[in-house]
């Protein structure tokens, strides 16, 4: 990773939006496109990782885009479904973006971190255009060998990995409503592959599928027992 020097970031206050204030920062630095880069399947038992960077348009001067729809972003978190989806396509159509998907199947092969990186340097490596400076979201780094600056809660605090984080949140909901519907009785399309007791009770009862990650200790211990009576994981 190039190290870009860090300026100290005021702690995201409770009800505000996220700002370009980092943008503007590496804009100073002479970085002129910088895209944000957020991670969406870090924790759940189910599902790939899916990543997104996002270079959100500027005026032609160069300034930040005002437009209404880049007011209204925010953490995905902090968004209903309907208003992610109605984000998502507009970012889709405004700006510079690519999504990246890592299976389960490398996520036991590198263990989640590792593949979380992945995610988010295949997502940098499908823009467009290359960007100039990375914004991450979180304390760690992609590796991308770009000038990268990590943001704790990024996606409340920057612009441009709020929109990150909205469009994989979109894509990894809709990728776990498909495999709702060809592995049923997992309720993935409710919990998208998270821990939730309805998710566990669900591989003790049924045994784990060729989406849930072996490596994850509930899934393998419940593999472990469902063996013994199915032989093999479910497909």
């Amino acid at each position: 990773m190039v190290a870009v020097p860090a300026r100290p970031l005021s702690p995201a206050r409770r009800g505000s939006h996220p700002g370009w204030a980092v943008e503007r920062a590496l804009w100073r630095e002479g970085f002129a496109r910088v895209a944000g880069v957020d991670e969406v399947g870090r924790g759940p038992l189910a599902g790939p990782v899916v990543a997104a960077a996002v270079v959100l348009p500027r005026t032609a001067a160069g300034a930040p885009c005002r437009a209404g729809w880049v007011r209204a972003l925010d953490d995905s978190k902090a968004l209903t479904a309907r208003q992610r989806e109605r984000l998502a396509t507009v970012i889709r159509a405004e700006s510079a973006w690519n999504l990246a998907v890592v299976s389960p199947q490398v996520i036991d092969q590198v263990n989640i971190l590792q593949a979380t990186r992945l995610a988010m340097r295949r997502a940098v490596e499908g823009l467009p255009a290359r960007p100039d400076a990375l914004i991450i979201d979180g304390s760690g780094a992609a590796g991308s060998g770009l000038p990268e600056r990590s943001v704790v809660h990024g996606d409340a605090r920057c612009v441009s990995v709020a929109a990150a984080s909205i469009i994989a949140k979109v894509a990894r909901d809709a990728i776990m409503e498909q495999l709702d519907e060809v592995f049923p009785g997992y309720g993935l399309a409710g919990h998208k592959g998270y821990a939730t007791d309805v998710h566990r009770t669900a591989i003790e009862r049924l045994g784990p599928t060729t989406v849930h990650r072996l490596s994850f200790a509930p899934v393998r211990e419940a593999y472990f027992r469902a063996s013994g009576r199915a032989g093999r994981i479910a497909e």
